[in-house]
């Protein structure tokens, strides 16, 4: 290989490792990028569903807490008495798991109805155990509403005699007032159990925060804490590390909840991308480096291929030259035969041994064509059947019934290249059977001659070939026969591998052959 070839060569390898470790590495940045957007996305989605849960808790909670109040308002409406209407809690409660506590509470703030449900049952609290909630802020802002409105808190923790429940009951209280002839009679509410509702956020890795920043829920801080978790915050790439939303119901601000994108999945997922990139990488280098070798290998191979192809088509132009002169000297060979066989029947007066001749040249010329066609080909190896046969039987005619003769000729044959050895002897065959229509079959001098040639699967032919002459004589066993002719014929067909037999379903003399072409030999 030249300076120049080596030199662009090693240019193109340049710069295709260039390009290939530059996309590399862009691939990689946009994976990055694409995969934090993903996640990103998800955790949004996270957040909306959380939001979505968060509403669906409200309305439903809404829903109750005024069914609630119908409740008790037809009970006002019907003198019932304040115990059937907490056997009416207690059964809300029992249906409903989701709520600890169901209360109806008087203008005074204190509690009328309260029916619990603890570790220990459901149960209708005693007057003893009834408590004055007046200073509560949920009572001050639940008496100002109007019927059909709802107070709901924000998340905090079940108190009971001024202090807080321990252990912890997170609760979530829903009230509205209660009426009488729109005459204010106070509020009921429903205490809802945050704990149970927790753990529908258990699938969706969330952080719910109330109005005073302590922690409701979250894997990774500890529950009614305050949270140290700064939303804010940023990475090194200026991306958010939390996605958070403030949750509101009737324009009060009442929690926040928040999640984060799940890194440890990114950076697994970042690294493993990486690594196929840059391995996949190498493996392109590499594989451009080993193709370069194998175009130098190659190009080097060529080089030495060409130079033996010019030297053989060198010599394959001389050896067809050669062949070339070998037909044209075999044809003119047999056609110098041909000249003395006829030149020798002309000082012969017994006509049947004229006829021997006649006969011996027609045989050397259906030969001599073979040779002749190959000389004027290209293809030294094969010849144009349709064409050889045209000529053949059309010499045949013209020699033995003369240029104005009344025999008709057919002839269909596939398209048909058949090689040397096996067109001789079939020529020489159906010269034969020609003739011998020729000679015999047509007494008027008027018929047709039909020549069909078929491929059967290789290396299989089928020959139909007859005349509708006067037909096979009776007295000539088709089999057996002592004329040249025939047993030309029958020694030929075994020649080419085949077989004779005759058709004596149509009017004259038709024979069926097969055959197969002879492999030629070098």
């Amino acid at each position: 290989m030249g300076k120049r070839r080596i030199i662009t060569a090693s240019a193109i390898f340049l710069i295709s490792i260039i390009l290939i470790w530059y996309n590399a590495f862009e691939r990689i940045k946009t994976y990055d990028k694409n995969i934090r957007i993903v996640e990103n996305i998800k955790a949004n989605n996270r957040l909306t569903d959380g939001e979505d849960r968060l509403h669906k808790l409200y309305n439903i909670s809404k829903k109750n807490i005024l069914f609630i109040k119908d409740l008790i308002e037809l009970d006002f409406k019907a003198k019932q008495p304040t115990n059937l209407s907490a056997l009416k809690f207690l059964r809300f409660l029992e249906i409903d798991e989701n709520y600890f506590q169901a209360r109806y509470i008087d203008l005074n703030g204190m509690e009328i109805i309260r029916v619990d449900n603890t570790n220990d049952g459901i149960s209708i609290l005693p007057d003893t155990q009834l408590q004055n909630k007046g200073e509560r802020y949920y009572f001050k802002e639940t008496i100002k509403l109007k019927s059909g409105e709802v107070f709901i808190s924000g998340l905090d923790f079940n108190v009971e005699n001024g202090k807080v429940e321990v252990p912890y009951r997170p609760t979530i209280r829903f009230f509205t007032p209660v009426f009488d002839e729109n005459n204010l009679k106070g509020i009921v509410g429903l205490n809802f159990n945050v704990n149970n509702w927790l753990k529908n956020f258990s699938d969706l890795d969330i952080g719910l925060l109330n109005a005073d920043n302590e922690v409701f829920y979250h894997e990774d801080e500890v529950r009614f804490s305050t949270s140290k978790v700064d939303l804010t915050e940023i990475d090194e790439k200026d991306n958010p590390v939390y996605f958070s939303k403030s949750i509101s119901f009737d324009g009060a601000h009442n929690w926040t909840i928040y999640t984060k994108p799940d890194f440890t999945l990114i950076n697994e997922n970042s690294k493993s991308y990486k690594f196929s990139t840059f391995q996949t990488a190498a493996i392109l280098t590499l594989g451009i480096l080993i193709f370069l070798i194998i175009i130098y290998s190659l190009y080097q191979k060529n080089k030495y291929i060409t130079a033996l192809n010019e030297n053989s088509e060198h010599r394959l132009l001389e050896r067809n030259t050669l062949l070339k002169e070998i037909h044209h000297r075999v044809k003119n060979n047999l056609q110098i035969i041909t000249s003395l066989l006829s030149l020798q029947s002309s000082f012969i007066d017994d006509e049947q041994v004229k006829g021997l001749f006649r006969y011996g040249q027609y045989r050397i010329n259906s030969m001599a064509i073979v040779h002749e066609m190959l000389y004027k080909n290209s293809d030294l190896s094969r010849i144009n059947y349709g064409e050889y046969l045209h000529q053949l039987v059309g010499t045949l005619i013209t020699s033995m019934k003369g240029s104005k003769n009344q025999i008709k000729l057919h002839i269909n044959v596939d398209d048909l290249f058949l090689n040397i050895d096996t067109s001789i002897p079939l020529g020489l065959l159906i010269n034969e059977i020609v003739t011998n229509s020729l000679k015999y079959g047509f007494k008027n001098g008027e018929g047709t001659i039909s020549i069909e040639v078929r491929k059967l699967k290789y290396p299989n032919f089928i020959l139909h070939i007859g005349d509708n002459g006067t037909g096979f004589p009776d007295d000539i066993n088709f089999r057996n026969t002592v004329t040249l002719g025939l047993k030309l014929i029958h020694k030929l067909a075994l020649q080419l591998r085949g077989n004779v037999e005759k058709d004596n379903s149509k009017k004259g003399t038709h024979y069926i052959i097969t055959f197969q072409e002879i492999e030629q030999t070098s």
